[in-house]
């Protein structure tokens, strides 16, 4: 006997909300006698982790944290007995079945950890009187939809001034004013952010070494009595000189494909994105370093600056290139999403106008551990990427 599961969409990427439909393909070579056939959906998240306690005047010990929890489950039979405890005959030979199940609404994204998972499965079982059940399990990746437009007032950008004042033994050394820029704090995989850093060096005893720019991962694992936080680095971007006294580098980062901010309904992962610039200077003199979180969503923001904005920013004494801030940006409201994206996210709440193509579906940059469990294959998440040229880019 051998089967094997098919999903109905290419990839196998469902939103939440969404109906997962499939076929399962069974080809035996005789008429086989069976209790059932059916399929368990699954979806739930998982964390486990050690760490080791030093104690004084002790050995250290090793404690273990674990917590799980369980989003949905669902049984659809494929064949079943007329009667409890009668037997089914699956005739031989090759044949399909087609099922299908809906996905609840309130579920986070898949996600995969060496010390934890969000992950969706389906289990094909066909059970056998007196013998070991057939078993086969396949994961696929479900999205939880962040729409930005539903959050403007998180992505109204970034613009900081900073002075930084040098010295060494009492002595001061002069000082440099630092002035940070961003268009947006949101940001969908594929999007590139750019950062403008215009300084000022005053000083004629310090000079810069580096500009670095650097989206980073916060994650929280959350066990009964623990939580474990992981800072990971998941690109960055630099300007190694030369440095003259005064001038504005940018810098960009394309974001690749990783998981959505947040899981507003799992209670045990939960993970945010963060931008950070980072200026070092020669000497010992400590690095100027700023960090500010980005929400990282799977719909992208449409946002078209008005005139007045357009000619304050214009009148800015940076470069054209360097977008309108917080301060400058008009949001109005915008009609809805365009049917062919919003038909692609199975959502239609947006209240983006893009003409722009569907997503495509990319698995994630970050990979995925070992995630074989018994009769389980290894499975990566993937994300919805935007290929895009923004219509009314500053």
């Amino acid at each position: 006997m051998t089967y094997r599961l098919i999903f109905e969409k290419p990839g196998a990427v469902y939103m939440s909300g969404e109906v997962v439909r499939g076929t399962i393909i069974l080809d035996t070579a005789k008429v086989k006698t069976i209790s059932g056939f059916y399929i368990i959906a699954k979806g739930s998240a998982f964390v486990k982790w050690t760490e080791n306690e030093m104690r004084l005047g002790s050995e250290g010990k090793r404690n273990t944290y674990r917590a799980s929890e369980q989003f949905f489950s669902v049984r659809a039979e494929i064949l079943e007995a007329r009667e409890p405890d009668s037997r089914i005959f699956h005739p031989e030979g090759y044949q399909q079945y087609q099922f299908q199940f809906q996905l609840p609404s309130d579920i986070p994204s898949s996600f995969e950890h060496e010390h934890g998972y969000i992950r969706y499965t389906v289990k094909v079982i066909i059970d056998r009187p007196w013998k070991f059940d057939h078993e086969c399990k396949i994961a696929f990746t479900v999205v939880s939809v962040i729409d930005l437009n539903m959050h403007r007032h998180r992505c109204l950008g970034i613009h900081e001034e900073i002075q930084k004042n040098f010295s060494c033994c009492c002595f001061g050394l002069g000082s440099m004013n630092t002035s940070i820029r961003v268009p947006s704090s949101g940001y969908v995989p594929d999007q590139m952010i750019s950062a403008s850093v215009n300084y000022k060096n005053a000083s004629s005893e310090v000079g810069i070494t580096k500009i670095e720019l650097k989206l980073e991962r916060v994650l929280k694992l959350r066990a009964t009595t623990k939580t474990k936080t992981e800072y990971f680095k998941i690109i960055s971007s630099s300007y190694t000189g030369p440095f003259t006294p005064e001038r504005v580098i940018t810098l960009e980062i394309r974001v690749p494909p990783i998981l959505p901010s947040h899981q507003p309904f799992c209670s045990i992962i939960n993970l945010d994105y963060y931008l950070k610039v980072v200026v070092y200077f020669t000497g010992t003199h400590l690095r100027l370093q700023r960090r500010y979180p980005l929400l990282i969503g799977t719909i992208p923001l449409y946002c078209a600056p008005s005139a007045s904005a357009t000619q304050q920013m214009n009148a800015m004494p940076y470069p054209t290139e360097q977008p309108a801030t917080s301060s400058t940006m008009s949001m109005p409201e915008t009609p809805q999403l365009s049917t062919s994206t919003a038909n692609s996210l199975d959502h239609g709440n947006s209240s983006a106008n893009w003409n722009i193509p569907p997503p495509s579906y990319k698995e994630c940059m970050l990979g995925a551990q070992n995630i074989r469990d018994d009769d389980e294959s290894v499975h990566v998440p993937k994300y919805p990427v935007f290929n895009y040229l923004p219509p009314s880019a500053p």
